[in-house]
């Protein structure tokens, strides 16, 4: 007799909990955030902070674009990419840091590109974070790019390079949940001095629709 009775509490609760529908997972490629350390500190591919904050509703998108030449500077993904959701932005919150850069997914494979001239600074691996990724001294900001794909740079340190130089391709290696270019601007010197600033507004002032 109980039993019966609790029947109609029961189906109450098994129709609620099927209108809530299976949880959501975050998107490839917009959790974490990489932060790579400092020069110096890239013993043992460690000395990194990474963070994976809660799956959240993936947030509505904007169109794919393709990059293309804008002025004296270059889009730093030569293809189509996409400009992710809240979770991809500079400052969004890691675990123990803030995101220092941009994230803009693109196919495994996409070339990388130099914004501007420049001398490359560090070409470094690290396990735990940001993977394999390259720092370039450039005329106006330091540029650094996280996450390459394996054996896909083909730059050195001290080496010289123009606007528009390939570097690398876009990966998925270190701490990444998906291909995606982790990509940071800095001011007066990458951990030398310097600060990270938002890379958005300058990578839409070089970017175009396809």
């Amino acid at each position: 007799m109980r039993f019966r009775q609790a029947l109609p509490s029961l189906a109450v609760a098994l129709v609620a909990s099927a209108a809530l529908g299976p949880p959501v997972a975050a998107a490839p490629g917009e959790g974490g955030g990489a932060v790579a350390s400092a020069p110096g500190e890239h013993a043992g591919g460690g000395g990194a902070a990474y963070g994976q904050p809660a799956p959240q509703p993936k947030p509505r998108r904007r169109p794919a674009r393709r990059a293309t030449t804008s002025g004296e500077h270059r889009f730093p993904i030569a293809g189509a990419f996409d400009w992710g959701g809240a979770d991809s932005r500079f400052g969004a919150k890691r675990r123990g840091h803030r995101h220092q850069g941009q994230d803009l997914a693109a196919a495994s494979g996409t070339p990388v590109v130099a914004p501007y001239g420049g001398v490359v600074t560090a070409v470094q691996y690290q396990a735990r974070a940001a993977g394999h990724y390259v720092v370039i001294r450039g005329e106006d900001y330091d540029y650094v790019f996280m996450h390459l794909r394996s054996r896909s740079i083909v730059v050195r340190e001290g080496e010289r390079v123009r606007t528009g130089q390939r570097i690398a391709e876009v990966g998925s290696t270190g701490e990444s949940s998906g291909p995606h270019l982790h990509f940071e601007v800095w001011v007066g010197g990458w951990y030398s001095g310097g600060n990270p600033i938002d890379p958005l507004p300058l990578l839409e002032s070089w970017a175009s629709p396809a």
